[in-house]
């Protein structure tokens, strides 16, 4: 005898699959991670400014007070014509720790690259720069009262040394500091050893940029930001040296951004006055890269800092405005830019 035929059972089957399949279908798209904000300072404190302790004191309370995800400090924890000394180098990591949520750390120039000068201390840099490397960056974690976990270059063979260049991700977007520093970066034949430092952390700064934009790219992020001390951007500066300090990460950091196509923020200090400028010209002639927005903060006698609101389901992304700190002076905005301290 023939065995009845399957047809009807898998008739039904298909009949179910199609019904359930419009469910499937109509599962809403998860929403977008929430807004949150982080604030970013840099260049302070600065022993010569009146009452300067009290002043830092307020900047921190204010971001305190507004309790963002991070805050990210971008150098120059003291003047250059302070000593930077182990116990002004501790002394600044106690203040970071003052931080009520997660602090982020990128040195400046200050802290290691002038400390050759007869007012800073006569210091060999790259010996300062080790013991800040050793004091600040021992663990892949950041500093402050809730620390966050960090991915640093020690992580890349090729670039071990490089502890301080650090990525985070928060609400899928992603965040990286770069050891980037004024004073031309370290571009500086007259300062022994310089020239030979200054060569290495350029290549592992331009691969931690390649890095930063491969992680975003994998993970889809919404947007990308980059924290760094120095100011590279003056193209009124015509020093070779100046310039040649910044080609590559600026070159790496323009190309990235344009092939990433989503919104890029590159935070900075150095000349110590609040600057926004969307629309980003790597080069005075250049056309904007609409894509990518540039964030100056406060520093030196303006005690106050950014804050940025992060969104990461809208199209901007990004929205920075000043943190004025009730109590110290308001500053003057913009501020003629000074010399470089």
């Amino acid at each position: 005898m023939n065995p009845r035929p399957a047809l009807p059972r898998l008739a039904a089957f298909i009949l179910l699959a199609l019904a359930v399949a419009p469910l499937r279908s109509a599962q809403p798209t998860p929403p977008p991670p929430a807004p949150f904000t982080f604030a970013a300072l840099g260049c302070m404190p600065y022993a010569r400014i009146p009452e300067v302790d009290a002043a830092f004191a307020r900047v921190i309370a204010e971001i305190n007070r507004h309790a963002p995800a991070f805050t990210v400090h971008l150098g120059d924890t003291m003047a250059s014509d302070e000593k930077a000394t182990d116990a002004l180098l501790m002394k600044r990591r106690a203040d970071f720790d003052t931080f009520t949520t997660a602090l982020v750390y990128t040195p400046g120039d200050n802290e290691w690259t002038d400390t050759h000068t007869e007012k800073a201390g006569r210091y060999v840099p790259t010996e300062r720069l080790a013991r800040i490397r050793l004091m600040y960056f021992a663990e892949e974690r950041s500093l402050g009262q809730k620390p966050i976990p960090l991915i640093t270059q020690r992580r890349d063979p090729a670039f071990s040394d490089y502890v301080e260049n650090a990525r985070w991700t928060h609400g899928g977007v992603v965040f990286a500091t770069v050891h980037v520093v004024g004073s031309a970066n370290n571009h500086s034949a007259a300062i022994p050893g310089a020239m030979d430092e200054w060569r290495a952390r350029d290549a592992a700064n331009a691969a931690w940029v390649r890095a930063t934009f491969a992680a975003a790219r994998e993970t889809a992020a919404p947007g990308v930001a980059l924290f760094f001390q120095a100011q590279p951007f003056q193209t009124d500066r015509n020093a070779a040296g100046y310039r040649a300090g910044f080609e590559l990460f600026l070159k790496t950091v323009e190309a990235e951004s344009r092939a990433f196509a989503k919104p890029v923020l590159l935070v900075h200090a150095d000349e110590h006055r609040f600057r926004h400028e969307a629309g980003m010209r790597f080069e005075k002639n250049s056309a904007p890269l609409a894509n990518v927005t540039r964030l100056e903060t406060f520093g030196a006698a303006d005690f106050h800092a950014v804050l940025v609101t992060v969104d990461p389901g809208s199209a901007q992304v990004f929205l920075a405005a000043p943190l004025i700190v009730p109590g110290n002076p308001l500053p003057l905005l913009p501020r003629p830019r000074a010399a470089k301290q």
